[in-house]
């Protein structure tokens, strides 16, 4: 199950199976996701990926994906999602690929999950990647 790692990209993931292979999370480890979730890749290089877990609901401090925007599976069309703004995983590619295998994640190339880029969160929702080096400004 090989996946482009790319903005825009929506799987289910296992948060223990990302920090098991080296992931790290923007908050502290206690206040991020626990159980599995769909995570949406923001920004990629050829290592690593930026990552958001994705609410079924809303809660205090997250923001909506339009419906319009999502593309893919049923069971990820049609819900609502929302995203963090405080919540930020930094994952390697072969994380990433771990963390889907063991969520049984069924993206295919031709079936992928997806939000569509012009409705991706913008970097200015994140202030802690203000100055990180995935598509951004500093290295």
């Amino acid at each position: 199950m090989a996946h482009n790692h790319v903005p825009g990209l929506v799987l289910r993931l296992d948060p223990d199976e990302l920090l098991n292979h080296g992931a790290h999370c923007s908050c502290d480890i206690d206040l991020a996701v626990k159980a599995q979730h769909y995570f949406l890749c923001i920004a990629s290089d050829p290592k690593e990926g930026i990552w958001l877990p994705l609410f079924t609901g809303p809660r205090v401090g997250t923001r909506e994906i339009p419906a319009a925007a999502k593309a893919g599976h049923p069971r990820w069309t049609n819900g609502t999602s929302y995203y963090p703004t405080d919540q930020i995983w930094r994952a390697p590619h072969k994380a990433v690929q771990r963390a889907a295998s063991v969520a049984h994640d069924q993206t295919t190339t031709k079936t992928a999950n997806t939000v569509a880029a012009k409705f991706l969160p913008p970097r200015e929702d994140f202030p802690a990647l203000a100055n990180e080096g995935i598509n951004g400004k500093a290295d």
